[in-house]
């Protein structure tokens, strides 16, 4: 079975609910979220992916490059 986890696609879509005004192709922009949008976004993004982002470390994943190198390194086949 091949794997299509596609972490830009999972952020991007989370990003459409919690931080619609995000552009989700500046992979450097620090996100203009409080920390409490970061942690719903982290959710939103866990549930969808299955990787799970505590609480602890998603406060320090402010860019979207940040958000999909996480995944990848999390992400198990």
């Amino acid at each position: 079975m091949v794997d299509h986890f596609a972490p830009h696609r999972i952020v991007t879509s989370a990003l459409a609910y919690v931080a619609p005004h995000a552009d989700p192709d500046d992979l450097d922009a620090e996100l203009p979220l409080s920390e409490h949008d970061l942690q719903y976004l982290a959710a939103s993004i866990s549930l969808a992916s299955g990787v799970d982002i505590p609480e602890r470390e998603a406060v320090d994943l402010r860019t979207i490059r940040q958000i999909e190198d996480y995944l990848a390194r999390h992400h198990r086949l």
